[in-house]
């Protein structure tokens, strides 16, 4: 069995305890052999009382390392805080105390305080309180307080905040806010406006936790000096919490309206959760008109689609269900697709359902997998004979998933995937696998390397589809060998979310279409992360050229590109190569790949 190592013998002198009374066989049972003898030898430490551990937190006070006496008191206070122990839990929180007051060190102090914030009670608050002004303790001074979190410790931090000063007051102004202690508003608002950032912004949460309809007022104006945007006081953040905090609140009134003042202000990230507010706060009587307002808004379709999935999950009725279903049929999003779907099997809302998603069909030409089909196809029995007509004009020209068209055949194209097996491929089959119909990526770990054609390719036109996930990385290797970095060892077009934060200061040649660090491509043409994108990349000796969605976002050579030496300043040797293999390039993230034919030039 895996020892567990609370050796006290190595902790403490034997003389300690036998100066204390505490007779040896305590100790004879450490290191416990296993957790059931752990926790007989704490019980066995816990009836050594007070005394005992006072002359153990006594060795904090010592030099050396008190990591191992540090564990044991961890221990100790982790058992007496759980199950029946309630005597001793106080025991134990006095001994704390008391072996507080003595020690000097504050180091020491801080680990004394850390237990009492794990056992302590209100027994507790009056020995806490008297740290509150110490910059050095104030902080986990206040974070044992937090977790006491009974009106006397609210009452400790209310009376300390006032005089506080430095760390103390940061550390006491994120104790009240979080504690609620609406005494504290006056402080709060006082402090709002004050030029130290740290201070400003936890004045500004404290009175967002507080909810009281007075602080509504000092918090718009900070947040309408930024613009309702991010600043390093988070004043809208702060703004937006207090919204959610009143809106908790049955009694009070004019959130709906200060949200909805807030939307027509706002944009992007502020907008939306402005928005979230307003259907929480929604009755019977006003639900059907948020829902409608939504639909009628100009909001990106992905961020119309996660508010209507909000209404759906607030929806009560059945006509408030429909309602969601009829705005969620005008937002051109998959999501809302496969969303709408997933009601198709409730009798009440079959009709509704059904309807909705025969109509994102026809606004979606990308939904055309198999499964797509077979999701359109069973929307007949529900839907009007009109819908139903468009529906089958819409699902005879939709184009072959993995077919190729008439004109690639003549051209000399072949098909390189057919949605149900990787034969014509050889690498990574553990982490790029089939779902639908789609080649998909899901990064496991156990997987190692690319995923290449099993033949090479000189000079070819390459065709495929593409799928996004928010912040995904990948890439396409050409002219690639089996081993290396295709990025230099063969050449590599980045498949990127070019509109990801993370990725908002790369170099031009690292965006979506480059060839990686040779030639950048124009950020252009890219459909909304979730939507099928189609490219077409055209090698002809060294001349490159990258069509996105029919867009033109690459029409360069390498050899001309580095004539005065590679723009990344690395060895790119796979530039030389005439021929190697086509591959899907892993960077951790999700990507889905289908479509995929070539023809060799």
């Amino acid at each position: 069995m895996k020892k567990i190592l609370l050796v006290l013998s190595l902790i403490l002198p034997s003389g300690v305890w036998a100066q204390s009374g505490k007779p040896g066989p305590v100790l004879e049972q450490f290191p416990a052999a296993d957790a059931e003898h752990l926790r007989a030898a704490l019980a066995d430490l816990n009836k050594s009382g007070e005394a005992g551990i006072l002359e153990l937190a006594a060795g904090l006070n010592q030099p050396g390392d008190h990591s191992r006496a540090e564990y044991a008191l961890w221990s100790y206070s982790a058992y007496v805080a759980k199950g029946n122990h309630t005597a001793d839990r106080l025991r134990g929180s006095q001994a704390y105390q008391k072996a507080l007051k003595a020690s000097k060190d504050p180091d020491a102090q801080a680990f004394l305080i850390t237990q009492l914030q794990l056992i302590g009670k209100d027994e507790a608050v009056p020995a806490l309180a008297t740290y509150l002004t110490n910059e050095r303790l104030a902080d986990p001074a206040a974070r044992a307080l937090l977790s006491i979190n009974t009106p006397a410790a609210r009452k400790a931090i209310a009376t300390a905040l006032p005089g506080s000063k430095g760390a103390a007051q940061l550390a006491l102004l994120e104790a009240a806010g979080i504690m609620r202690i609406q005494s504290a508003q006056p402080v709060f608002l006082k402090l709002v406006k004050s030029p130290e950032l740290n201070v400003r912004k936890l004045a500004l949460h404290g009175l967002a936790h507080l909810g009281l309809p007075s602080a509504q007022p000092a918090l718009l104006a900070q947040a309408a000096k930024v613009n309702y945007s991010y600043d390093p006081a988070e004043a809208t953040n702060a703004y937006l919490l207090w919204l959610k905090r009143a809106a908790q609140n049955p009694k009070q009134t004019g959130v709906e309206k200060n949200a909805l003042e807030l939307i027509k202000s706002s944009k992007g990230h502020t907008r939306l959760a402005a928005e979230q507010i307003v259907l929480e706060k929604a009755t019977k009587a006003t639900f059907t008109g948020v829902v409608e307002r939504i639909g009628k808004a100009e909001y990106p379709a992905s961020d119309k689609f996660h508010l209507l999935k909000q209404a759906m999950e607030k929806a009560v009725s059945t006509d408030q269900k429909r309602v969601v279903l009829q705005e969620l049929a005008q937002v051109n999003h998959p999501a809302a697709f496969y969303f709408a779907h997933t009601f198709m099997t409730t009798r009440e809302l079959q009709k509704a359902a059904a309807t909705a998603v025969a109509e994102l069909a026809l606004d979606l030409p990308e939904l055309c997998t198999t499964k797509d089909r077979e999701i359109i196809a069973s929307t007949f029995p529900f839907i009007s004979s009109t819908l139903q007509e468009e529906v089958r004009k819409h699902i005879s020209i939709m184009p072959e998933l993995y077919g190729l068209k008439e004109q690639e055949i003549k051209e000399g194209f072949k098909t390189l995937f057919d949605g149900s097996n990787l034969n014509q491929w050889t690498g990574n089959k553990q982490d790029y696998i089939i779902e639908e119909g789609n080649l998909v990526i899901r990064p496991s770990g156990k997987g190692q390397g690319n995923l290449y054609t099993k033949d090479e390719y000189a000079d070819f036109v390459f065709r495929f589809d593409f799928q996004l996930t928010p912040g995904a990385n990948n890439g396409l290797g050409i002219r690639a060998p089996l081993e290396g970095d295709a990025a230099y060892t063969g050449m590599e077009l980045q498949i990127l979310d070019n509109d990801a934060f993370e990725y908002k200061n790369l170099q031009p040649y690292q965006y979506h279409g480059s060839v990686y660090g040779i030639i950048p491509a124009k950020r252009e043409a890219m459909k909304p992360v979730g939507e099928w994108n189609s490219q077409e990349v055209t090698l002809k000796g060294t001349h490159v050229t990258v069509v996105l969605n029919g867009v033109t976002i690459l029409d360069g050579d390498t050899a001309e590109a580095t004539k005065e030496g590679t723009p990344d300043h690395k060895e790119h040797p796979g530039l030389k190569r005439t021929s190697g293999h086509i591959g899907f390039l892993g960077h951790g993230s999700v990507v889905k790949f289908r479509n995929m034919r070539v023809k060799e030039l």
